[in-house]
């Protein structure tokens, strides 16, 4: 709701979703590295109240964990449901993700405790990029994914030349035709790596699903779904209650979250883990 957080747009934000209050820690940045989004939880838990959800967003468990376990166990005790999206692509360390964990899936097992189980997390992939993507990769990581007892991927696929100025800019110097239209990068592609994606993750136990802008594939790739990463029916399962499911419009086109209220900020990037893709920043 908004694009900046204010703790008084939380009422407004009350009014419409009832007791489906469902907190995003953060699409905005990664609360591993900015103290400031933890901050934000604690004012939203001072003012209001546990929510009745909250998702965190991360590519570094460990680091959100250092920084906001406490907040975390704060609200699993105020009755809050904890769900997580965890992103891991292996680029780390890459002029993709300079600053990423080193490690896949550093401190994802001490999530999964606190949260109260591997359902409690999703693993993302995101995003593919053309040309970096690779299917040995992605196997190597959907095997860790299991390892941990995760069963859902989502993935997403680099969003099109054009969509965002500022990132166009950056990819331009490390994707050699980008500035072109990235001749090959069409729906085409995208539908044949979907299907290798679904078919190598199936083979460990993962369904995948595919969010957002991308989510016309999952009606030509086989057993690939569409995923709503503030997904109101998986709350509902991991908290064992229904609170009805207030209104909402997405965040973008193609997206089917539930209401949301995020605590992050954006114009973060350079304070966070630099990538070199990232839209929010």
């Amino acid at each position: 709701m908004g694009f900046v957080f204010r703790l008084e747009d939380y009422a407004r934000y009350l009014e419409r979703a009832g007791e489906a209050t469902y907190l995003d820690v953060s699409r905005r940045t990664d609360p591993a590295r900015i103290d400031r989004v933890w901050d934000n939880v604690s004012a939203v838990i001072e003012a209001y109240g546990a929510p009745w959800i909250v998702q965190l967003w991360t590519k570094d468990s460990a680091g959100s964990l250092a920084r906001g376990g406490p907040v975390l166990r704060r609200l699993l005790r105020g009755g809050t449901t904890l769900a997580a999206q965890v992103t891991v692509t292996g680029l780390s360390g890459t002029v993709w993700e300079p600053l990423a964990p080193v490690e896949p899936f550093a401190g994802v097992a001490d999530l999964i405790a606190l949260a109260g189980g591997p359902d409690h997390v999703k693993w993302r992939y995101d995003p593919i990029i053309p040309t970096v993507h690779s299917m040995e990769r992605f196997g190597h990581l959907a095997k860790r994914a299991a390892m941990l007892g995760i069963t859902r991927c989502v993935v997403n696929f680099l969003a099109p030349p054009g969509r965002y100025k500022r990132v166009d800019a950056r990819l331009g110097a490390a994707l050699p035709g980008w500035c072109d239209g990235m001749p090959g990068y069409d729906d085409a592609w995208r539908a044949e790596t979907a299907a290798q994606v679904v078919e190598l993750a199936g083979e460990v136990g993962l369904t995948t699903a595919v969010c957002a802008e991308s989510a016309g594939l999952s009606g030509r790739v086989p057993d690939l779904g569409t995923a709503a990463c503030g997904d109101h029916d998986w709350f509902v399962a991991l908290s064992g209650h229904d609170p009805g499911r207030a209104p909402a419009t997405g965040s973008r086109p193609g997206c089917g979250c539930a209401a949301y209220f995020d605590a992050g900020l954006y114009g973060q990037r350079r304070r966070c883990h630099q990538c070199l893709y990232c839209y929010a920043g």
